[in-house]
């Protein structure tokens, strides 16, 4: 019985730390419709406290973040597509998660 329960929060433990270690997303895809000249690429980290961990938080950030690098390298109007970010480092203890993103450079 006690094997049991052993296994089964190994089991679970295992699990959890899987999908928080695994966490990834894509937001502002490009559409087929929009007359874009694609630029270039830009690539950022930021951090996140996990308190604020919510994907429309992480989208949002990941954007002006892509948007800020983006600035630093290109001039004119420009934007942000095909945003791709995925969790790096975590301090689980603290509750703080830096993240990775990717984007594609548009000019409008």
């Amino acid at each position: 019985m006690i094997g049991k329960k052993i296994r089964f929060l190994v089991l679970s433990s295992v699990l959890a730390f899987s999908l928080l270690s695994c966490v990834t997303g894509n937001y502002m895809n490009l559409r087929n419709s929009e007359k874009a000249d694609t630029l270039g690429m830009v690539k950022t980290t930021f951090d996140v406290t996990g308190a604020f961990r919510y994907r429309r938080v992480i989208n949002n950030l990941a954007y002006m973040n892509l948007l800020d690098e983006a600035q630093k390298e290109y001039s004119g109007i420009i934007d942000i597509r095909d945003i791709s970010w995925a969790i790096g480092k975590s301090d689980t203890a603290n509750n703080n998660f830096e993240y990775a993103a990717i984007g594609t450079v548009i000019r409008k």
